[in-house]
């Protein structure tokens, strides 16, 4: 008796078939896009090795990017500022000893986006300080426990204009401002809101020029916060402005969108629909920028004016205290070179993901 030949499967269910193990592979391969990577524990199990310690809570807190390169650099807790030119396979120290202490917040350490190669660390527990050339430091004159984040302004070639918010004061959100480079600190009259999910923001846009906020618009003051002018009802997110280029434009983040002034504070306007808490991370040029809030990373090519999710947040870690929500303790950072997003909370490790 003959056999009866297998029946082929119909040309219907073939396709099926290979559609859907195309859809597998593709689901796999956006996956393994999607892993955050680890980039600082080997480094911090050399610096261990070589007789360093960290301070509480342990790993790292605060990342940037240089926009213009991809060089990344991140806070080691306790034990400064530590940069890698390729997405951190090796590190160097780049703070000369100056920084110490931890980021609690996500805009502790930033950068001059029009020389990303300068920049200011407003740590909490430890010392403060800053770069104008990206080599040489200078630490800020210590008050107590220090900061949570702080403004520089960034338009002369030698910073010496910052506002910056104390860390845990009585009365809460302290105020205070130097015009020689941190070597000394006056108390502004203001006070910020505490509450980590409430609106605080302040400013450095020129020698004399401040803003700030806390629920209740943005404030704008151009005698270096003697007197203050509401100049807007929308309330940012975004704890310190981004400024950029020659003509001074300057950006805050909203639940609305980004905020944007072209008139260095004096007028705002709502650009985009997007809800931002960090950034804008600015690109490769004006119009690429990556912003993170409560729904994600999104990605812009048209200076903000329209949105495309980049990514999630970052998962939290099993039994880690500190998250990694952009409000407060999450820190983020874009390279536009390589195309990869970091993030950073206390006493977590520093995280890479590829978009």
């Amino acid at each position: 008796m003959n056999a009866i030949p297998p029946c082929p499967l119909p040309a219907l269910w073939r396709g099926a078939l290979f559609l859907s193990c195309a859809a597998a592979i593709f689901q796999s391969s956006l996956q393994a896009a999607d892993e955050w990577t680890d980039i600082s524990s080997p480094l911090l199990e050399r610096l261990t090795k070589e007789g360093a310690k960290t301070e509480w809570p342990g790993g790292c807190s605060g990342v940037v990017v240089n926009r213009t390169n991809g060089e990344v650099t991140v806070k080691v807790v306790g034990l400064g500022l530590w940069r890698s030119a390729d997405q951190g396979q090796n590190w160097k120290q780049v703070d000369e000893k100056t920084v110490t202490g931890r980021d609690e917040t996500g805009w502790a350490t930033s950068v001059d986006q029009n020389l990303p190669a300068r920049m200011a660390s407003f740590s909490l527990e430890g010392s403060a300080g800053w770069t104008a050339d990206g080599k040489t430091w200078k630490s800020f004159k210590s008050l107590g426990r220090n900061w949570d984040y702080g403004s520089v302004d960034w338009a002369t070639a030698v910073p010496k204009t910052i506002i910056a918010a104390k860390h845990e004061t009585n009365p809460p959100g302290e105020v205070y401002a130097t015009s020689d480079g941190g070597g000394t600190w006056r108390q502004l009259a203001i006070h910020l809101l505490k509450e980590r999910e409430q609106i605080s923001m302040v400013g450095a846009l020129g020698e004399k020029r401040f803003i700030y906020s806390n629920g209740d618009g943005i404030h704008r003051s151009t005698d270096g916060g003697e007197t203050w002018t509401k100049v807007s009802e929308l309330n940012p997110q975004t704890r310190i402005p981004v400024v950029l280029g020659l003509g001074r434009v300057v950006y805050l983040g909203s639940a609305k969108g980004l905020l944007v002034s072209r008139d260095q504070g004096a007028t705002w306007q709502v650009q985009g629909n997007v809800n931002i808490w960090l950034g804008p991370f600015l690109g490769r040029d004006n119009k690429e920028m990556l912003v993170v809030g409560k729904d994600g990373a999104f990605l812009s090519k048209d200076a903000g004016e329209t949105w495309k999710k980049a990514a999630d947040l970052k998962p939290g870690s099993s039994g880690k205290e500190f998250a990694f929500s952009p409000n407060w303790f999450g820190c983020y950072a874009w390279d536009p070179v390589g195309n990869v997003i970091y993030a950073s909370t206390m006493g977590n490790p520093v995280f890479r993901l590829k978009l």
